[in-house]
């Protein structure tokens, strides 16, 4: 692995099997597990889905001001929150399925694996779940605002994250089936191995380890202050990105598999292949790469 960007790394070192770049930028990116499709938001309004290969499948526009990207695990469906309060629904292809304007700012969004159901948080503090055919089946009142939202892979159940608040989760009609409290800042969710492992990548707290239940398991403390996590759907490995630009690569005893300082075109967007042994990295300069092990 010689590429100048990967060269200060220690440990079991990847193979870089894809490499390209984007000058508009890259806003969010969102991955299907089954599908294997990459889907990238650039700064310029364009939504553009890809293979593992690079090849480019379909494009479209009029995602200008993208705050939020998801893509169900099978491809058939995502969305995407744009301009702030505005809700964009496309199928397989990108085409335009519905679209809806929440009362305020949208602060996150999540799709159930199959397609089947949205769920998004507004900072009014109120979190809705709506059918892909747009009924909205729940509306839950909490504290404070969610600002992280994932959906298990195995059971139709939310997780949602608070700063300073709570993590909890929730069935698709609204009933809360657990709630714990949590006193910290949250960069970002990943739910790992079907919802065994839920990982908060909590600043200073490191990356906090929960139960598909709520218990807390636990915490990976690394050198740096982690703000984004992927764990893989096999939960056999994760990846923690820290505000030093250095990216970990790490099994769930704690072992760094491979670290590297990327300080000289930080990333951005990380987010592990399904299997644990790929994992996609989007950069402030554009580019896109993905490590295989």
């Amino acid at each position: 692995m010689s590429d100048p960007l990967l060269r200060n790394s220690h440990g079991t070192r990847p193979r870089m099997i894809l490499d390209d770049t984007f000058a508009e930028g890259i806003a969010a990116i969102a991955y299907a597990d089954e599908a294997r499709t990459l889907l990238l938001a650039t700064r310029n309004g364009e939504l553009l889905q890809v293979n593992e290969a690079g090849a480019l499948l379909h494009r479209a526009t009029g995602f200008h001001a993208l705050d939020h990207l998801v893509l169900s695990a099978t491809g058939t469906y995502g969305a995407a929150a744009v301009g702030m309060n505005r809700l964009v629904c496309f199928d397989h292809q990108l085409r335009f399925v519905w679209d809806a304007e929440a009362p305020s700012r949208i602060t996150a969004v999540a799709i159930a694996p199959y397609g089947s159901h949205l769920a998004f948080s507004t900072e009014s503090a109120r979190t809705h779940i709506v059918s892909i055919d747009r009924k909205e089946t729940a509306r839950i009142e909490t504290k404070r605002s969610l600002d992280h939202l994932e959906f298990l892979t195995d059971e139709p159940h939310l997780i949602g994250v608070a700063d300073f608040g709570q993590i909890a989760s929730f069935g698709l009609y609204g009933e809360e089936l657990w709630n714990e409290r949590i006193m910290n800042n949250v960069g970002d969710l990943s739910v790992s191995g079907s919802g065994r492992r839920i990982l908060v990548a909590a600043f200073n707290h490191g990356v906090q380890v929960f139960s598909r239940t709520g218990k807390h398991k636990g915490a990976f403390m690394l050198d740096g202050i982690p703000f984004k996590v992927s764990g893989s759907a096999a939960g056999t490995r994760l990846a923690v990105l820290t505000q030093e630009h250095r990216l970990y690569w790490l099994d769930y005893e704690g072992n760094v598999k491979w670290v590297a300082d990327m300080t000289s075109d930080p990333p951005l967007h990380i987010r592990t292949g399904p299997l644990g042994d790929r994992l996609f990295v989007v950069t402030v300069s554009g580019r896109v790469i993905l490590l295989e092990w």
